[in-house]
């Protein structure tokens, strides 16, 4: 029984059950924060009938955690890049460690070793869009920066 939870239930949950929760969230987080906004628009509108629709729009989406700059979008390439980078090099060194020590199944010992090369892929690929953004998107960052 617990071989089948582990082998059945498991990759199912990763693969279709968690892309579908953190989809619904995204979108109810989008959602809410639209709601919020016609809440506040309609508010306006009710307490003064003159006041301008497209400057306060302008004014909030301003506010908007979205609203970054150019360089914060590439420092958090950089960062997510290291962060996914270092736990891939993590899980291949534990992989390495415990083949070392030889306690490890052969089959688990894959696992750690395929989980642990693909998480260093990803977070390889994402230095390397770092990389390659910075370099085309120099001239950008430039003009953003004497701003």
């Amino acid at each position: 029984m617990e071989d089948v939870l582990r082998e059945v239930l498991l990759p199912i949950s990763i693969t279709v059950v968690l892309p579908i929760v953190m989809v619904w969230l995204n979108i109810k987080s989008k959602k809410h924060e639209s709601d919020n906004r016609t809440g506040v628009l309609l508010a306006a509108i009710e307490k003064n009938s003159d006041v301008d629709i497209e400057e306060l729009m302008r004014k909030m989406n301003m506010q908007d955690k979205s609203h970054t700059t150019l360089k914060e979008r590439l420092l958090k390439k950089l960062l997510w890049g290291s962060i996914v980078t270092a736990v891939g090099t993590g899980l291949l060194g534990y992989a390495l460690y415990m083949d070392f020590l030889g306690d490890m199944q052969t089959t688990a010992l894959q696992e750690w070793y395929l989980f642990g090369g693909v998480t260093l892929l990803i977070g390889l690929a994402i230095l390397l869009v770092f990389f390659i953004s910075k370099r085309m998107l120099a001239k950008e960052l430039e003009m953003e920066s004497e701003k």
